[in-house]
């Protein structure tokens, strides 16, 4: 037999949870450098498609995860919808900060002297952002809920 060593269930935690940390900072990596070497760069896609296509892998992964082992994605309480539409404006909100900076950054005074034009590429930025985050995260919501009652339905079955 092998020499299994036990270790303390404390040790093992933060050793996962160090992992953890060094992913989402992985992860967040990612994003900060397609963002960096598409707009401030102006690279073309070939040079930071490796780390967009990782991203969106490992996002896509994590999402199928929660839901396979039945980790709730959203609070199981009764304002779990109000989540998916805050959420939804956060990311909308996040997006059309983001497109707005790098186009001032891009446009410079071009951009500056059409301030109308300005506040309407933002709320349109803002408005078209916010559809499609809330049409995605209500689709993940819907998936997440039923898996929920699955889960569900076997524990009640199981008793």
């Amino acid at each position: 037999m092998r020499n299994q060593k036990i270790q303390d269930e404390r040790i093992l935690m933060q050793k996962r949870k160090i992992g953890s940390d060094a992913f989402q900072i992985t992860f967040y990596g990612l994003l900060l450098s397609v963002l960096v070497q598409q707009y401030m760069f102006n690279a073309p896609f070939s040079q930071y498609a490796v780390e967009i296509i990782l991203f969106i892998a490992i996002s896509i992964y994590i999402i199928i995860r929660n839901i396979m082992v039945g980790n709730d994605l959203f609070e199981s309480s009764k304002h779990s919808q109000k989540i998916v539409v805050i959420n939804s404006l956060v990311s909308g909100l996040v997006i059309a900060i983001i497109n707005t900076t790098l186009n001032y950054i891009k446009l410079g005074d071009l951009f500056k002297t059409n301030s109308l034009n300005t506040i309407l590429i933002s709320a349109m930025s803002f408005l078209c952002a916010t559809i499609i985050s809330f049409i995605g995260f209500e689709i993940l919501y819907l998936i997440n809920k039923r898996k929920q009652k699955q889960i569900q339905s076997i524990l009640d079955s199981d008793e």
